[in-house]
């Protein structure tokens, strides 16, 4: 629920609720992921979206004690709402910034649960940054964070960015708070070579400005990339990275695990590794349904690929995700028609088949409310299948390994194209002749013989 100040004024709570403070506020996906949170935790809890003007705070905050059991706070009141609190936590002191705020016994506390995302960010990747040469990129409130945490683990941290005078003064404040920290700043042009970490808090990058990058090329010895960006999930800094020797993280987990902290605040609440990561995988799921929509301006993810490439499986867990419902070509076409796939080739043969299918996907891909849409391993041998599929729908392959693919068609026993006497052989025929098609149509291209990988890979690549 989002309300304007003048809403928040009336409202009157139902049950325990808690709310974000902003200004201004627009898409926010901090109620769904608090009520993901409340949901792991059995807490009977709501919270809302405030809008906030900052000559408001004051008031709004008044209202708070009042109305609400604690609350968020987003730009721009991070900084201006600490002379208005009773108690300020250490951090949050050092920082000048507070994300979170707990009634206590009738006073107001400001908490930092940034810093503890950004950790735990960290630790779940196993990034330890004592003795590390760390470069940060920028000097905002969520640079602020994370070159504080670098410097009380021991790193030696260089801060950059265009204007060199800020990160001088963000030097400033934390070697001030941290007397003997390593902490200098470097224009981008006299980044240290050895530089191991590199942590981007700037918004270069972000949707809808998704080639820009504040890096056009990583020092030889980076082994970790975190961008705090989160739309894309799959920044132009991170693609910098090599892969099989650069692990690389984007901002979602830190604001999944920022707004379980505040939770721990509020009452106490325990959250098991588990559960954190099943919401993280309906955060990225969200997200991927806001980009189909934003970026790409489609309503339907649609899944190719060869037979046996997972794409039913990979689709049902997509669309549980996503929240968008799954339809499954070959299952929709045989429940329309009554018959199984092998009678229908056996009765009418392939070409009557694929006619079906360009009918059927037709049909699919005029639904309003979208889907995720299985193919057929054949749909996009047929170029106006293709062109109906990209109207409304993503099209992504999943370019699952042949041996992966194999071993899933080890014991199919409905598959008529294989029905020859070299099964394995007509398998790599078929899928060699096929393998150009998809890597030509397809939108998007997604590879991993792990299947919980390709989920994940699957929403990221949206």
């Amino acid at each position: 629920m989002l309300l304007s100040f003048e809403e928040f004024q009336t409202f009157e709570s139902q049950r325990e609720t808690y709310a974000l403070f902003g200004y201004p506020l627009g898409h926010t996906m901090s109620p769904d992921l608090h009520a993901a949170l409340f949901a792991a935790t059995g807490r009977d809890a709501d919270y809302i979206a405030v809008t906030v003007p900052p000559e408001k705070l004051s008031d709004a905050l008044a209202l708070a004690r009042q109305k609400l059991a604690g609350i968020n706070l987003t730009i721009p009141h991070k900084k201006a709402v600490i002379p208005l609190l009773d108690e300020v936590d250490p951090s949050a002191a050092d920082l000048h910034s507070v994300n979170t705020v707990a009634f206590r016994d009738c006073k107001a506390i400001g908490f930092n649960t940034d810093i503890l995302g950004f950790a735990e960010s960290l630790e779940k990747d196993g990034i330890s940054l004592r003795g590390k040469k760390v470069l940060l990129l920028g000097y905002g409130g969520a640079a602020a964070v994370m070159a504080y945490h670098c410097l009380r683990e021991g790193a030696s941290l260089y801060i950059s960015g265009r204007n060199l005078e800020k990160a001088d003064a963000l030097r400033d404040q934390l070697v001030e708070v941290l007397p003997g920290a390593k902490c200098f700043t470097c224009t981008r042009r006299r980044i240290p070579r050895d530089i191991q970490i590199v942590l981007n808090a700037t918004p270069l990058g972000m949707f809808p400005h998704e080639d820009k990058s504040p890096l056009y090329f990583l020092p030889h010895k980076v082994s970790y990339v975190f961008d705090a960006i989160y739309n894309p999930p799959v920044t132009a800094l991170m693609k910098l990275a090599n892969p099989k020797r650069t692990k690389t993280r984007d901002g979602l987990f830190m604001l999944v695990m920022q707004a379980a902290r505040a939770q721990t605040i509020w009452y106490d609440a325990q959250f098991a590794d588990a559960a954190c990561d099943s919401i993280l995988r309906r955060m990225y799921g969200q997200m991927a349904r806001k980009r189909l929509h934003d970026k790409y301006h489609k309503r339907s993810i649609a899944l190719c690929g060869f037979m046996g490439s997972g794409k039913t499986t990979v689709g049902r867990k997509v669309a549980r995700l996503t929240g968008l419902p799954f339809i499954d070509l070959d299952r929709y076409i045989e429940a329309q028609e009554g018959m199984t796939i092998p009678e229908i080739f056996a009765q009418h043969g392939e070409p009557y088949f694929r006619d079906l299918e360009t009918k059927y996907v037709t049909e699919i891909s005029e639904r309003e409310e979208g889907c995720v849409l299985s193919l057929g391993g054949g749909t996009v041998l047929r170029p106006e299948n293709v062109e109906i599929i990209k109207r409304t729908g993503l099209l992504i392959l999943l370019d699952t390994p042949f041996f992966r693919i194999v071993k899933n068609l080890s014991h199919s026993t409905n598959r008529p194209l294989l029905e020859k006497e070299d099964k394995l052989a007509e398998t790599r025929r078929l899928y060699q002749m096929r393998k150009p098609i998809y890597d030509q149509v397809a939108d998007c291209r997604v590879r991993s013989p792990r299947l919980g990988e390709v989920v994940e890979r699957t929403l990221k690549s949206i």
